[in-house]
């Protein structure tokens, strides 16, 4: 039976493009790690906005807003069972796990990148007892991750994430990285169109049996902000309108997942807001 839990969204970034204006206020960080640990959500923690030609940031910046936020919230922090780490940098997540990783039960790398190098493998077998998550990208290289709406296959489909995740897996399996570790993520948004994105909605499930672990997050996606924008015109240009309309058929989606994705073990659900998953028969 499949096994489905949650990895609530917390973003240390001033331009976050779901809740940058907050992400700085300690009152609202608290509340936000209070909702979660209610709900009994892990945590995914990012210190840079992957969002599409943001800038990036350097090494030192990250890990000052990850570090920081990690060392005022602790005593919270340390009441989840889970910590994801969001970063396509291996140089971050060893700064955390050098400071941290005696601190928190379950370590997951979130590398957006899709990346599998020297210093990927290197660092999962350092530190062999974190998860890793391995999404799909097409960026040629770690330093491009902010570029990925660079990098698109007019013929993407399922089929193509298929052969992508197995020469992937291939070659951590190959560098003695258990596939057990190894959880995978089709990156909605990531290297995609919007119609590769809701064409994705439908057809992942296909692929689900080259995994027993799966990541998926919708929420808050460009592609879901569009549909909503032809269904509400009205609404069209109002940002924050568009996100909060989108909550309705992101659970919808997930309900969705949840009912076909049944040849998994585990099935994770990365969200801004705590939800209910809309029950599809």
């Amino acid at each position: 039976m499949t096994k489905i839990s949650f990895l609530g969204v917390v973003n240390t970034t001033p331009n976050s493009f779901s809740d940058g204006h907050l992400n700085l206020d300690q009152d609202y960080q608290i509340k936000q790690l209070e909702k979660f640990k209610n709900a009994n959500y892990g945590i995914d923690i990012g210190a840079e906005s992957s969002a599409p030609f943001n800038d990036p940031v350097s090494l030192q910046e990250e890990w000052a807003r990850l570090d920081s936020y990690l060392f005022q919230h602790l005593k919270y922090l340390n009441e989840f069972k889970t910590i994801s780490i969001d970063t396509y940098k291996p140089e971050t997540m060893r700064l955390f796990l050098d400071k941290y990783a005696k601190k928190f039960e379950r370590i997951i790398w979130n590398d957006v990148s899709g990346v599998i190098d020297d210093k990927c493998i290197k660092l999962l077998k350092d530190y062999p007892t974190i998860e890793y998550v391995l999404c799909h990208t097409l960026v040629p290289g770690r330093d491009k991750t902010l570029e990925h709406m660079n990098y698109l296959d007019p013929k993407l489909n399922a089929d193509s994430l298929k052969t992508f995740f197995k020469q992937a897996m291939d070659k951590l399996q190959s560098s003695g990285i258990a596939s057990e570790r190894i959880i995978l993520d089709p990156c909605f948004g990531f290297s995609k169109t919007t119609d590769q994105n809701l064409n994705l909605l439908d057809e992942l499930h296909e692929i689900q049996t080259i995994s027993k672990r799966w990541l998926i997050g919708i929420s808050k996606k460009s592609f879901l902000r569009h549909l909503i924008s032809l269904e509400r015109p009205e609404i069209r240009d109002d940002k924050q309108a568009l996100l909060a309309a989108s909550e309705g058929p992101h659970w919808m989606y997930l309900g969705q997942f949840a009912r076909d994705f049944n040849e998994v073990d585990d099935l994770i659900f990365r969200v801004h807001e705590v939800g209910k998953i809309t029950k599809i028969t």
